[in-house]
């Protein structure tokens, strides 16, 4: 028994309590002068394996070691619960005590790091609207999701204190997450970088001394997005269909490619948004509902008689929904003889790349009629028209050759 200045601490294998297996519960016994209360610590030891004395497991077996390593770290989480509680100004009683070692005293409440996700997604919650997408709440509400099921299948728990969190955990997350959840690596650097977010957070905010992330690199792999070619945005423009929902579809993708609007913008697309200028030219200016930055697109006539064939709708555009929209094109890009996966966002990488980058349009321009907040996120687009560039031009190389 350990003798404190205002308490005693003891560990107890409840005989009374023997299961059909030969075991006990494992209980904690806090007495301050005469309160006493007792809990379950939520482990079992077989009864004839306890040392009363000692209050200890005998034997050096795995599961004596575990155990009694847990008895002792237990210990230690009392006393470190007496120490905060001391310093906050509480008189210490037996109820107090064990409530502090329980998480549930509000003044010297441990942090977790669900419990402060949470937090993050509330405050992400109350701005949707203005400056946060539903789509960005939800992949927070999702990453969440990821990270609880990560705690329970590895460590079996509820939760984790952020004291708990090092470099390991967020290995293991980035490992679960490739390996039981079938991830790409952008797609676990993607829930990283919002853990990294969250921590972040915590560590501004004085809830960590330490930010595991410190010393924890996320890198996301350049992929090279699909975009059309000249030649393939051509067959797409030149195609004709007798079904609705084909010839739909198919004007839906080129306004896209002709103004680089995603398909929520598309989607939310309003009279409110377009503009014409002292000069007669028709603009569209719109904040991009992902980012909330200002795209500015001086429509061309393509785009504006799109525009015109379907206005007095509900909508300035008619698009289908995401699902279905994705659905037809793969279907356009079989009978276009396009051998290439399309989806609507291609449109705006086509509009980035051949639309405009590859016409001499500059670097900055297309990045104000993006949306995009700086250059460099418009770059990689100058890079894939060079490549393309390079990779045509080599076809010549043979051609031009000295006999």
């Amino acid at each position: 028994m350990i003798n404190k200045s205002n308490y005693n601490l003891s560990f107890i294998a409840r005989a009374s309590k023997v299961n059909k297996a030969g075991k006990a519960p494992i209980e904690v016994l806090i007495s301050v002068g005469d309160e006493r209360v007792v809990f379950s610590t939520g482990k079992l030891v077989a009864i004839e394996s306890w040392n009363k004395d000692k209050q200890c497991v005998r034997g050096t077996n795995s599961e004596a070691v575990a155990l009694n390593e847990f008895i002792k770290n237990m210990r230690v989480r009392i006393y470190d619960e007496e120490l905060k509680l001391v310093k906050h100004g509480f008189a210490i009683t037996a109820t107090l005590l064990r409530d502090a070692l329980m998480n549930k005293v509000e003044l010297i409440k441990e942090e977790s790091i669900l419990g402060i996700y949470k937090k993050h997604n509330e405050l992400q919650y109350k701005q949707i609207g203005i400056g946060v997408s539903k789509g960005t709440y939800a992949n927070s509400k999702h990453g969440l999701d990821l990270l609880a099921k990560f705690i329970h299948d590895t460590y079996n728990r509820d939760d984790v204190f952020l004291r708990e969190l090092n470099r390991d955990f967020i290995e293991e997350f980035r490992i679960w997450l490739l390996r039981e959840h079938k991830l790409s690596h952008n797609g676990a650097v993607k829930y990283l970088a919002l853990l990294k977010k969250v921590v972040n957070r915590a560590v501004v905010n004085n809830k960590m001394a330490f930010n595991p992330f410190a010393t924890y690199r996320i890198e996301r792999q350049i992929v090279s997005p699909d975009f059309l070619t000249e030649e393939e945005l051509r067959k797409i423009i030149n195609f004709n269909s007798p079904l609705p929902r084909l010839e739909r579809t198919r004007d839906m993708f080129l306004f896209a490619c002709y103004t680089g609007l995603s398909y929520i913008d598309v989607k939310t697309l309003k009279a409110e948004h377009l503009e014409r200028d002292g000069q007669g030219r028709m603009w569209i200016k719109k904040k991009r509902v992902k980012t909330g930055v200002l795209s500015r697109i001086p429509l061309l006539p393509s785009a504006k008689i799109l525009l015109d064939k379907y206005s007095g709708g509900e909508n300035l555009m008619p698009i289908y929904s995401d699902k279905d929209i994705n659905l037809y094109l793969k279907d356009i890009a079989i009978l276009c003889q396009i051998n290439k996966r399309i989806t609507y966002h291609t449109a705006r990488h086509t509009f980035a790349s051949t639309v405009t980058l590859a016409n001499n349009v500059s670097l900055i321009v297309v990045s104000k009629m993006l949306g995009h907040s700086n250059v460099k996120m418009t770059e990689h687009y100058a890079k894939l028209v060079d490549t393309c560039i390079g990779e045509e031009m080599d076809k010549l190389m043979n051609t031009y050759t000295d006999e």
